[in-house]
């Protein structure tokens, strides 16, 4: 079992990346490991509301994450007992992965705050370790924000579309009202389906059912051919006078004629 951190061991400062002596957070019992220096994640896209998850961002966080975990086993003084990497990797989760049911992926660490909607960098500046979780500490470097969208102009800031200043009553010809636009979606567009959980859970089912059907008319099938091969082996030829094994097929008609009355 981990049970925290003794003494400061030596850092390696042949790898790019440094992990700095563990400090304790004298209010929760928490260790505090500084990257010197801090590393740079590729940037990042934000809507004002969240971040934009991108595989080059998971890519780079894993291999970030590999050498962090590397980092941390060649530090052995810094622990009660030689940390092994089947104790560490548990605690150091991944950062993103696959989240929901439609396999999207999404952030697993705590993202630093939004500051607004536009692009940055996120700075991994060290690593705070307990004894259940180790995760990343973030920063925000370089953050542009996105340019203000204008008000809607087809001509720019010319009264009209050759650049000129017509006059009023020119205006009022070329301008447009949008409710004289027509709506680009059809009329009979279908409704967006909200899919959750248990609508997948019942495709699914669905799916199943169809399956098995088919596989047992497969089945039926065969053993209905293997049937009329051995009759045929057996017993040779139907004469004219005999039924055919056609005859033989039930209909929802015959099912209902041969059904007992009450």
């Amino acid at each position: 079992m981990y049970r925290g951190f003794m003494g400061h061991g030596r850092t390696h400062t042949h790898l790019k990346m440094t992990i700095q002596p563990p400090k304790k957070n004298p209010t929760n019992g928490s260790y505090s490991l500084a990257l010197n220096p801090p590393v740079s994640s590729p940037r990042l896209v934000t809507d004002g509301t969240k971040w934009i998850l991108t595989s080059e961002w998971s890519d780079w966080a894993s291999s970030q994450r590999s050498s962090l975990i590397g980092e941390l086993i060649s530090h052995g003084t810094w622990f009660s007992r030689p940390p092994r990497r089947d104790i560490i990797e548990p605690l150091f989760a991944p950062w993103s992965g696959k989240k929901t049911t439609q396999g999207v992926e999404e952030f697993f660490c705590k993202s630093p705050e939004v500051p607004g909607s536009g692009s940055a960098v996120w700075s991994l500046t060290g690593l705070t370790m307990s004894a259940t979780a180790i995760t990343p500490v973030w920063s925000i470097e370089d953050f542009q924000e996105s340019p203000e969208q204008d008000t809607i102009s087809l001509f720019g800031d010319a009264d009209t579309a050759d650049g000129s200043e017509g006059d009023e009553e020119d205006e009022e010809t070329k301008e447009i009202r949008f409710e004289d636009i027509e709506s680009a979606s059809p009329a009979t567009a279908e409704p967006t389906r909200i899919r959750n959980r248990e609508w997948e859970a019942r495709k699914f089912m669905a799916k199943e059912r169809v399956r098995e059907a088919r596989l047992k008319a497969q089945i039926a099938d065969r053993m209905a051919a293997k049937e009329e091969s051995r009759f045929y082996t057996l017993y040779g030829e139907l004469s004219d006078n005999e039924s055919h094994f056609s005859e033989y097929d039930l209909t929802d008609d015959e099912n209902e004629s041969d059904a007992p009355s009450e």
